[in-house]
């Protein structure tokens, strides 16, 4: 899992709020809060990294292969082959006509 992820971040935003919140209304100052992000970033990538070797199959290769919009498949086509090939005709593959 990427440290850099949406997850990662926004679970050390959840996890580092009071501090960032702190930071705004001035009772904390910015470094510091900071510093508590960066700190909490840190373990939650850590601990989302070690929850997803620990659930997912095939650990977190398969995670990110999930993610992939693609889903890890090639370039080829596997489906069924198009009506629209030369001499193909809708009628010859049970198509149903009106009337």
């Amino acid at each position: 899992m990427s440290p850099l992820s949406g997850t990662v971040l926004g679970a050390a935003g959840v996890v580092a709020s009071p501090a960032m919140w702190a930071a705004v209304t001035g009772t904390l100052p910015l470094d510091v809060a900071l510093t508590r992000y960066l700190i909490a970033a840190i373990g939650c990538w850590v601990a989302l990294s070690v929850v997803v070797e620990l659930v997912v199959p095939g650990g977190a290769a398969a995670a990110d292969r999930s993610e992939d919009p693609s889903g890890g498949a090639s370039e080829e086509h596997s489906g069924p082959e198009s009506l629209d090939q030369p001499g193909g005709s809708p009628e010859g593959q049970g198509a149903v006509h009106g009337g």
